[in-house]
């Protein structure tokens, strides 16, 4: 997967805004396939300088960039040239959709294997244990529990799956 691609996936977009917040992403996209001072991405993104070099630095950590440092002649002073260090930030992005595919995966089998019941309002579903300790009443709100259908989150699941399967084969 080319530089603009990985950008594009949604996965990495999570990634990114995991590692370096919102902007994470804004930073990492104005920064594929070309170098950057602190600076120069702070006016291309209309992020402050402060925050530009904070969400560097989180990516640094991490692996997603790296850098290069030239002193000026006329001030003495280091200048860095960030840039995406595409293997690195693949590894990494390949190790979050495998361990991402892991936990949907474990997910999907809990969906599978359990009986869930809900009372039809915002509160959280419960499995059939839960439920029957509460005699079927919802415990947030009071009202009656029933069997709660998870074939939609059960498909859902599967899809994303898949999904995840067929980039980590493309990867």
């Amino acid at each position: 997967m080319g530089r603009g691609k990985m950008a594009e996936d949604p996965v990495f977009r999570e990634i990114l805004v995991r590692i370096a917040g919102e902007n994470g992403y804004e930073v990492a996209s104005a920064l594929a396939g070309r170098e950057a001072t602190d600076e120069e991405l702070a006016k291309r993104t209309g992020i402050r300088l402060n925050l530009v070099r904070k969400i560097l630095y989180d990516l640094y950590e991490n692996r997603m960039v790296g850098y290069r440092r030239v002193r000026d002649e006329n001030s003495g002073w280091y200048i860095y040239y960030w840039r995406i260090e595409p293997e690195r930030a693949m590894e990494f992005f390949n190790n979050n959709k495998r361990l991402l595919l892991q936990k949907l995966q474990a997910r999907l089998e809990q969906e599978r294997n359990t009986m869930f019941f809900g009372c039809g309002n915002s509160c959280a579903k419960l499995s059939f244990d839960a439920a029957a300790e509460n005699d079927f009443k919802c415990p947030q709100c009071g009202q009656q529990l029933e069997h709660f259908d998870n074939s939609n989150i059960i498909t859902a699941l599967e899809r994303q799956i898949e999904s995840l399967k067929q980039s980590l084969m493309g990867s």
